[in-house]
């Protein structure tokens, strides 16, 4: 649940597969929303800043895209 007003940012570091839900929830969102991704074709995401995260994981790259943000290895 996102607070009422608030424009803080969000970041989605997730699969293909949530980035429709992530969007349909976040849609009227006024703050900046990120979203890393992994796949060879630009996610579908309106409004959406994104940021591609590099690496040979293929299963559950989120989490080590989350963790390299976390260790101060990616930026917002």
């Amino acid at each position: 649940m996102l607070p009422d007003h608030t424009n803080e940012q969000i970041l989605f570091f997730g699969g293909k597969d949530y980035l429709p839900l992530f969007c349909a929830l976040t849609r009227v969102h006024p703050g900046k929303r990120t979203i890393y991704y992994n796949s060879q074709k630009l996610p579908n995401a309106p409004g959406c800043l994104l940021k591609k995260f590099v690496t040979t994981t293929r299963t559950n790259w989120h989490y080590e895209c989350a963790k390299a943000f976390l260790d101060g290895k990616l930026d917002a």
